[in-house]
């Protein structure tokens, strides 16, 4: 398991937005978002936000990285059941 890529200023962003999430801050992550997901920045910073998350979905699942994907996949279908019924309404 490894830290996120990119610069420390953008890893470290990475990490913030995922925290903030998770707290539901959305007030911070929009400011984290404003900053960070520009044209210049914007490709570079969803991959090392989607490395924290792996990395950090790898570490919760002590190494276990089935049991990560095993999480992943979870979050993905309930997210695409959410979107379905959304889409249906």
């Amino acid at each position: 398991m490894s830290a996120p890529a990119g610069n420390g200023a953008e890893a470290l962003a990475a990490l913030a937005l995922i925290h903030a999430y998770a707290a539901r801050d959305m007030y911070t992550a929009r400011h984290i978002l404003v900053r960070w997901d520009t044209p210049e920045h914007g490709a570079s910073f969803a991959a090392v936000v989607a490395s924290a998350a792996a990395t950090l979905l790898q570490r919760v699942a002590k190494g276990d990285r089935d049991q990560a994907e095993r999480w992943a996949d979870e979050g993905l279908a309930v997210y695409q059941a959410v979107r379905a019924d959304a889409l249906a309404a």
